[in-house]
């Protein structure tokens, strides 16, 4: 599937999966429902549930699926997080 947004939300019906590819730097989110994510050649297995959210850093293809009913995906660019030396300039 190509997604040529910065943002986009999709629909997963109970079972249904999308593959991802390319999605390096991108936050997943689940705004509704439980998505399961796995990762090409990770071991761990991603649960999200509505309101829990996944920052991609690798370059491996994903596979996210719906578990037990309708599940909604959030995509965007990866949230990003401040760095230690920005939040100690930033408190004096």
């Amino acid at each position: 599937m190509l997604i040529d947004t910065r943002r986009t939300r999709m629909l997963l019906e109970r079972g249904q999966s999308s593959r991802l590819t390319g999605a390096r730097a991108a936050h997943l989110a689940s705004a509704a429902g439980t998505l399961w994510i796995t990762i090409d050649n990770d071991p761990r297995d991603i649960v999200l549930e509505a309101g829990e959210g996944f920052d991609v850093t690798g370059d491996a293809p994903l596979l996210i699926c719906a578990l037990g009913g309708p599940a909604v995906l959030d995509l965007g660019p990866a949230i990003p997080v401040p760095s230690a030396v920005a939040a100690v300039a930033e408190a004096h």
